[in-house]
């Protein structure tokens, strides 16, 4: 982790200004030369392995989705079993995750050529660094998914800077309607976050966000998988978040999210279904949208998320046990 984010004593919360900064992302990095030359590397053959953790593992497999033959790892694990040869593309927002260093460390002595995706280029030590212009300034990290997303979205050179500015300008204009899906879920004891195809991943990153800046217990589901065990687990204090961003297999996907709001509904449960943003990539859309939604939980919880918890004695010192 960085130095500590700035201790305020109520909003404007540090996380909110890093989402509204994030227009300013797209186009130094979308024409970023290191993201061309990324994309040059991997054109090259062998492997393609993306590594992170934590935010940065999500944003990993969103990366899978975008570049073609590409596989997500957990950092870790990549570090004990690395590839042969091809590359490794790590995020780490500050280039100081020990887990994703000893990973590109592992796979550059197995012969992989190295690309580090990081907000502090100082700090990287690798073949090809694709810088990141906006420092996280929260700890609940918003611009340090953003970041990378957009990064492996100009490496796999599959959708240009207009589209993915109209996708997060069209979707921060949707506020409003994000703070009325948060009240819908504000009295939840615990949260559900169901998606299916790239929109797995965009559950996956709000039931981290939730977890750190709202502190009530999310879980991450496939949209099949919540059916298959998952609800007798849930009552009418459960929330249930449901994204429909992916555009492929439309009408089975769709099918299957009404089936699972269906559920939800005998249950009594507290439910939300986010679709219908800006169209042209999905996975940027969805991330803007879990931003905010976890912003304004935050907000009606008033919880600090700049900080997930650290500034207390006891979360500080759980951080500082493992090391993190």
């Amino acid at each position: 982790m960085s130095d500590m984010p700035e201790l305020r004593g109520g909003p404007p919360w540090a996380m909110e200004e890093m989402i509204l900064a994030q227009p300013g992302l797209v186009e130094p990095i979308l024409n970023s030369s290191a993201a061309l030359e990324a994309a040059e590397s991997i054109r090259e053959g062998g492997p393609i392995t993306i590594v992170g953790c934590g935010t940065s593992e999500h944003a990993a497999m969103a990366g899978a989705h975008l570049i073609d033959g590409a596989r997500a790892r957990d950092a870790f694990e990549a570090s004990l079993d690395p590839q042969q040869g091809g590359v490794l593309i790590a995020i780490s927002h500050e280039a100081g995750t020990a887990a994703t260093l000893a990973a590109m460390r592992a796979a550059a002595a197995n012969g992989a050529r190295t690309i580090l995706v990081t907000a502090k280029p100082e700090n990287a030590d690798a073949d090809i660094v694709v810088g990141t212009p906006i420092v996280d300034t929260s700890w609940c990290h918003t611009v340090g998914y953003v970041s990378p997303l957009l990064a492996l979205t100009a490496i796999a050179g599959k959708v240009d800077s207009g589209t993915c500015a109209r996708v997060i300008d069209g979707t921060l204009a949707q506020r409003g309607r994000f703070n009325e899906a948060a009240r819908i879920l504000a009295e939840s004891e615990r949260i559900l976050a169901v998606g299916s195809g790239v929109d797995e991943v965009t559950a996956r990153e709000i039931s981290l966000k939730i977890e750190e800046g709202v502190h009530v217990p999310a879980t991450p589901l496939g949209t099949e998988k919540v059916l298959h065990g998952h609800l007798p687990a849930a009552v009418d204090d459960t929330g249930l978040i449901v994204f429909r961003l992916d555009p492929t297999a439309a009408e089975q996907r769709d099918k299957r999210a009404c089936d699972v709001l269906a559920a939800a509904a005998e249950l009594a449960m507290p439910a939300i279904l986010i679709d219908d943003l800006p169209a042209g990539h999905p996975l940027l859309a969805g991330a803007i949208a879990l931003q905010l939604v976890t912003l304004e939980l935050v907000l009606l919880a008033g919880t600090n998320p700049d900080l997930i918890r650290r500034e207390e004695a006891a979360y500080k010192a759980a951080a500082d046990a493992a090391a993190t």
